[in-house]
């Protein structure tokens, strides 16, 4: 028997991703990314409208019952923000002596070491970094951006009417 969804429209869909800031967009995929153990993933559920976060583990598979599309994802294994990006310059200096301190190589906890014991805020400093570059690498051109989230949305939903694809017929 074959699951029925009722989805949100295309206008809907437009005037959602429009009110989205690349702060709501990266700060879900964020705080469900776990380093080396699971994917962060944005995600906007199809039914509702409503836009959310979700963590999955390597090679485990999504709900089926979930319909929804991504909008943005932080992969298990990368480590997006590098020391030198996310301290300022004197920060860095002093992250590099505080490095040389420790006998152990570099490690990522080690960022998160170093920022708790001098107060700066890790997780806001790297969403704010990461929405910065979403902006500047894939909202910039926003109707590029709108139409890769459409493609995907006439993908999941299995719409005969996608303006952005051609068949081998149409063309």
């Amino acid at each position: 028997m074959e699951e029925i969804f009722e989805v949100i429209g295309v206008e809907h869909l437009k005037t959602i991703l429009a009110g989205l800031s690349p702060e709501d967009i990266v700060k879900p995929a964020y705080d469900n990314w776990f380093p080396m153990q699971k994917t962060g993933h944005t995600v906007l559920d199809l039914e509702t409208g409503k836009v959310s976060g979700l963590s999955i583990e390597h090679n485990q598979m999504p709900l089926q019952s979930m319909m929804y599309i991504e909008l943005y994802t932080i992969k298990a294994g990368d480590y997006p923000i590098g020391p030198e990006e996310l301290f300022s310059k004197t920060e860095y200096e002093e992250f590099m002596d505080f490095m040389e301190d420790e006998p152990s190589e570099f490690a990522p906890d080690m960022v998160s070491i170093f920022c708790e014991e001098n107060d700066i805020d890790e997780d806001s400093r790297t969403v704010g970094i990461l929405a910065y570059r979403f902006s500047q690498n894939d909202q910039l051109n926003y109707n590029m951006w709108e139409s890769s989230i459409l493609n995907k949305y006439y993908d999941k939903t299995d719409e005969n009417h996608n303006p952005f694809k051609f068949t081998q017929s149409s063309l």
